[in-house]
């Protein structure tokens, strides 16, 4: 197994959109409503609702109701696009690939809301895949080195934040996760991930 400085590594925490997947998945064109996509831009992107949403403080139908009053489309329709976005996200394969085949504890923690627990969950089985999915929403925090020590209380055998690996697109919580000393790495490019990471931990066998 490789070591992580000087230590053997005991788990990879995942961050999830723009690591696992293309996060873009809620800008899907809605019927009758083409500002959809920068309408969901301008409301989400970066603060009040949007922290709100992932913390756990407004839920789906909160959101869903303040999309209907910006663009006059009813409340149960913009819960459907967005449960139909939820079911048809665009993953990576190579790095999906490299979850496949790890032979280590794995956990997803990611910034993110109540409609991905209850949706994108099952709807892509995510708890076989994982070990543990930590959400933002459920634990009422936006720190990402909150969500990974949540992750390694969760997974059997993991103790050591120096051994606890974090692949995450952002660097701030790349940075926040070293700062409380743990492992981690910025997640670039979905198709050289397999081999930048080459000897991370043994391989599972294949059927």
């Amino acid at each position: 197994m490789r070591k992580m400085g000087g230590r053997q590594l005991q788990a990879v925490l995942w961050d999830f959109g723009n690591t696992l997947a293309d996060e873009r998945w809620m800008l899907a064109p809605l019927a009758g409503a083409p500002d959809w996509p920068s309408t969901y831009r301008r409301v989400l992107d970066g603060g009040g609702l949007a922290d709100r949403w992932n913390r756990g403080a407004a839920t789906s139908l909160d959101v869903a109701g303040e999309f209907a009053a910006i663009l006059g489309v009813s409340r149960p329709v913009i819960m459907r696009h967005m449960e139909a976005c939820c079911r048809n996200i665009a993953f990576y394969p190579a790095v999906m690939d490299l979850v496949a085949r790890l032979d280590l504890p794995q956990a997803i923690v990611t910034i993110n809301c109540d409609i991905f627990s209850r949706i994108v969950v099952p709807a892509y089985d995510l708890q076989a895949r994982f070990g543990a999915i930590v959400t933002s929403w459920e634990a009422n925090t936006l720190s990402k080195a909150d969500l990974c020590d949540i992750a390694m209380s969760r997974l059997p055998g993991v103790k050591d934040r120096r051994a606890c690996l974090l692949i995450d697109n952002r660097l701030d919580n790349v940075l926040e996760w070293r700062a409380r000393g743990g492992a981690a790495r910025r997640f670039r490019d979905p198709e050289g991930l397999s081999d930048r990471l080459s000897g991370l931990g043994p391989a599972r066998s294949q059927p």
